[in-house]
């Protein structure tokens, strides 16, 4: 083989590695704030593959509160890094039903290093209009935490209403009602993709089982 066959065969081959690396599922770390009045909480999601790590952070940048969430088993488990416990959390609630108008305007601006699109999603019947701007970076992890969390706020509620949307994620998220004031908002303040350690979706050794009486 050649200098130049060799060059070819190299090119070919990081190329072909680029493309497997550009099609896999995001795998990182993502902060975001979430702001519902005065109220301002910071949040961090650590993601690999079916496994998401959601930390609550408080004021000292310290884990407060913990949630693991496998969205093949569809499980939550909640853990407690003060008292060193975990308690599996049982979801029996019906998902909520709404009547939605949806709208991805095309409009696109950068956040967070991402270029996003205006996805506008309008309820009538719930006083809420919610903005989304959403960037597509193979983010497979979100819809099926969504489900498998089943919250009941209007910002998850609304989103899964979204057709076409696995691989997105919301950049920022502001809701508000009907007449223009502003509920709550959801802004990523950074985001990072890197290997996640599989000990950090796993419960601790030495945390115990918290038992109802």
């Amino acid at each position: 083989m050649n200098n130049v066959a060799r060059s070819i065969c190299a090119l070919l081959l990081l190329l072909g590695t680029g493309t497997m690396a550009t099609a896999q599922s995001f795998e990182g770390t993502i902060e975001f704030t979430k702001t519902t009045g005065p109220v301002v909480t910071n949040y961090k999601y650590f993601v690999k593959g079916e496994h998401i790590r959601i930390e609550e952070i408080n004021a000292r940048g310290d884990a407060q509160g913990i949630m693991l969430v496998d969205t093949r088993d569809r499980t939550v488990t909640a853990l407690s890094p003060d008292r060193k416990l975990y308690l599996d959390v049982p979801n029996m609630r019906l998902p909520k039903e709404v009547n939605v108008e949806v709208k991805k305007t095309g409009e696109i601006k950068e956040l967070a290093g991402y270029k996003c699109e205006k996805w506008v999603v309008k309820s009538a019947s719930e006083d809420r209009n919610i903005t989304y701007w959403v960037a597509a970076d193979k983010f497979d992890f979100f819809m099926p935490m969504l489900e498998t969390l089943n919250r009941k706020d209007e910002q998850a509620v609304f989103f899964l209403e979204i057709p076409d949307a696995a691989g997105v994620f919301p950049m920022l998220g502001v809701e508000q009602k009907l007449d223009g004031s502003e509920v709550s908002k959801l802004q990523v303040t950074r985001i990072a993709k890197s290997v996640q350690k599989p000990a950090l979706f796993e419960i601790p050794a030495d945390f115990n089982k918290f038992e109802r009486n």
